[in-house]
């Protein structure tokens, strides 16, 4: 049963982010997946595997970047991650009743990760306002 609660949540993410083709990861995108994989598996290994497993290298890096474009387009951080970890758990919540606060978990520290590591690789004019708005979630 819990491989199926996983199976869905892992869908649910890869629903969220795009499908179209992403260019080969530059040398500067793979020190941040490096950075991000590392983060995950030293915290949680749902929500490693989750990066790993059900996401490209490519998605993970269009997930910072998007990131870092939203916060440039005015909304506040604060704003970015609570839009972008609602959607994921809606859409691994309509999968069914076996959503789990584990999942939860795991998609807030995704979100929490991404954004902070990416903001420091792609957008450090906003690193600050980032961790402030991390800490206060």
């Amino acid at each position: 049963m819990k491989g199926f609660k996983f199976s869905a949540l892992l869908s649910a993410i890869a629903i969220a982010l795009p499908t179209a083709a992403i260019a080969q990861t530059a040398p500067a995108d793979q020190q941040y997946l490096d950075d991000l994989y590392g983060f995950l598996q030293s915290q949680d290994p749902m929500t490693y595997a989750m990066a790993t497993q059900a996401m490209s290298a490519e998605q993970n890096v269009w997930a910072a970047q998007m990131f870092c474009q939203t916060i440039s387009a005015g909304v506040s951080p604060r704003d970015a991650y609570s839009a972008n970890t609602t959607t994921a758990i809606s859409q691994a919540s309509s999968y069914g009743e076996n959503f789990t606060e584990e999942m939860a978990y795991a998609v807030g520290l995704y979100g929490g990760a991404v954004m902070n590591l990416g903001s420091s690789h792609y957008c450090p004019q906003y690193q600050s306002q980032v961790e402030q708005a991390l800490r206060s979630l």
